[in-house]
């Protein structure tokens, strides 16, 4: 005690003593640590705690979301024969999950399976009851479906000489079967809706229009023997192309073989219907029937195998498939396809494969592809003659002689030949050589040599005219090729065509085209060997697969 306080009376040591307390409180510094600390330790745990709380929260927000998308995606799958609130359920309980509010709102149709749920699970706390905060509650959310959309797909196949390699013809046929199997499976739904149609698109260097889809998309008139189309570039930048207006026919024409046959025997496109299209077929019989008669041959031209693939989704195609139909070669079930680009019910899908690049591409010069040619024919025996107006004479090839008459026109029997009956019956590569030869103007009858010697710089000024590189066009480029290419995959993606490209063992350059024609990087494939049955079996799946919608 404060000795001041001692000496003095009661009563002024009171008062004293209470005027001093103040001052003592102030200046005196033991106790305040422990009081701070304590106060923070507080803080701490219910800092700490609130955290613990949040956790657990967390935690069982997740578990329920995850099981709630395991759960609806499993219900929505149209092959789920069980009940899908059932479904739902039971995913629930295998998680282990209790005390949860559930809702689930199924929508089905013949072709489609939605089901969407919401789920609550509430949670005690442990700590943030000190505040006043006794329940959480967990939300989750979700929605799948399963809808057998209605899907137009074209499938563009390398048929060029390159695919007899590594075996690459005989993967590339199973491969090709399974995929066709795996996406017509759709098709096979309790109503028997067919709702997948598939268009088999094979090329080489030129793509083979065939009888059947040439009937109701016109070709140029030139001749009949073929129906290979040729392209320009403006057909390159739209996506569809006029069943009413005529595509540009490709010359019927012999550039490889080395000697006379007639008719030629290697025509640039073939007469028969091998490897033509097959447009919008249901069938996985005659589908497979295509795709094993395939063989490998000739060079590529993949901008022309893809301008009819994007051709036969695109809306401008449907008086041609309607004409199908009313023939009996299209199922009714098509009928108003290729659906319009904007319906929300209807996939378009190309698969593009290759094993090489694009090659330059071969017709004839415009001035030879139709009208009179100056050779005539014997249809008897397929005698030629050469007429040259200069003298009003006719040369006859076979017996080597001039007259004033074609060989066979005796008895009118002669026929002037059209430019595009002329390259049927005799290869491009032939006529310098065999119509131009020196017996023109060194024999003549039999007589001396001199006799025509002032003729021979007017048929060789002839031959110059059907030298092989002035009769044979280059029309297209090899590199003009991959610009065209990614010209028609440019106006694919911009309607929203899905794009899948796959580049089977080929060069670089090939790659490249490839991979910029497909959707994104994940709808490219590179692949060598057998491994091509696993790019168009992951193609197959994705155009099967079930989407998470929500």
């Amino acid at each position: 005690m404060h000795q001041g306080c001692t000496a003095e009376p009661a009563k002024r040591l009171a008062r004293g003593c209470l005027r001093l307390l103040p001052q003592r409180f102030v200046r005196r510094e033991d106790g305040t640590v422990t009081v701070f600390a304590a106060i923070v330790f507080v803080l701490m745990v219910g800092v700490g705690g609130i955290a613990v709380d949040i956790m657990r929260f967390e935690t069982q927000r997740v578990q329920l979301q995850y099981t709630l998308d395991r759960a609806v995606l499993a219900a929505a799958s149209l092959s789920q024969t069980i009940d899908p609130n059932l479904v739902v359920e039971s995913y629930f309980e295998t998680a282990g999950l209790n005390d949860y509010r559930l809702a689930v709102r199924v929508e089905e149709g013949v072709n489609f399976r939605r089901v969407e749920a919401q789920a609550e699970m509430e949670l005690q706390t442990l700590f943030m009851s000190i505040f006043g905060q006794r329940v959480m509650t967990s939300p989750a959310a979700g929605a799948a479906e399963e809808r057998v959309r209605n899907i137009e797909v074209s499938m563009v196949l390398d048929i060029s000489g390159s695919m007899a390699q590594q075996s690459r013809m005989t993967n590339l046929r199973p491969a090709a079967r399974d995929f066709v199997t795996s996406v017509l499976s759709d098709n096979a739904n309790p109503a028997n809706d067919q709702l997948v149609s598939i268009s088999i698109i094979p090329y080489n260097g030129h793509v083979n229009v065939g009888t059947r889809l040439s009937s109701v998309f016109q070709l140029t008139d030139e001749h009949t023997f073929s129906r290979c189309s040729r392209f320009y570039w403006e057909d390159f930048t739209v996506s569809g192309l006029n069943p009413s207006v005529p595509i540009q026919r490709m010359a019927h024409f012999d550039i490889t073989s080395s000697t006379w046959s007639d008719p030629i025997s290697n025509p640039r496109c073939p007469t028969s219907d091998y490897g033509a299209i097959l447009p919008w077929s249901n069938s996985e019989a005659e589908l497979h029937a295509l795709i094993n008669s395939l063989e490998p041959g000739g060079t590529t031209a993949i901008d022309a195998g893809m301008r009819w693939a994007v051709a036969l989704l695109d809306p401008m195609a449907r008086p041609a498939l309607g004409g199908l139909n009313s023939v009996g070669l299209v199922h009714d079930d098509f009928v108003g396809r290729p659906a319009d680009y904007s319906d929300d019910e209807t996939l378009k899908i190309v698969v593009l494969m290759t094993d090489g690049a694009n090659t330059d591409q071969y017709d004839v010069m415009e001035q030879y592809r139709d009208g009179p040619s100056p050779f005539w024919r014997d249809p008897d025996d397929g005698d030629f003659s050469v007429y040259y107006a200069q003298w009003d004479l006719y040369w006859h090839e076979d017996h080597d002689t001039w007259r004033s008459y074609p060989d066979g026109g005796d008895d009118n029997d002669a026929l002037r030949l059209d430019y595009a009956d002329l390259w049927h019956h005799i290869p491009v590569g032939e006529v310098d050589e065999d119509l131009f030869h020196r017996d023109a103007w060194e024999e003549h009858d039999n007589q001396d040599s001199s006799v025509n010697w002032w003729r021979r710089s007017v048929i060789e000024d002839m031959a110059e005219l059907y030298d092989f590189w002035n009769i044979v066009d280059i029309y297209v480029w090899a590199d003009e090729g991959d610009r065209r290419l990614r010209a028609i995959c440019d106006v694919a993606h911009a309607q929203d065509i899905v794009v899948f490209s796959i580049s089977f063992e080929a060069p670089t350059r090939g790659q490249q085209v490839m991979r910029y024609c497909a959707s994104s990087d994940a709808h490219y494939y590179d692949v060598n060997g057998l491994d091509i049955s696993n790019a168009f079996a992951s193609i197959a799946r994705t155009i099967n697969q079930l989407r998470l919608v929500q």
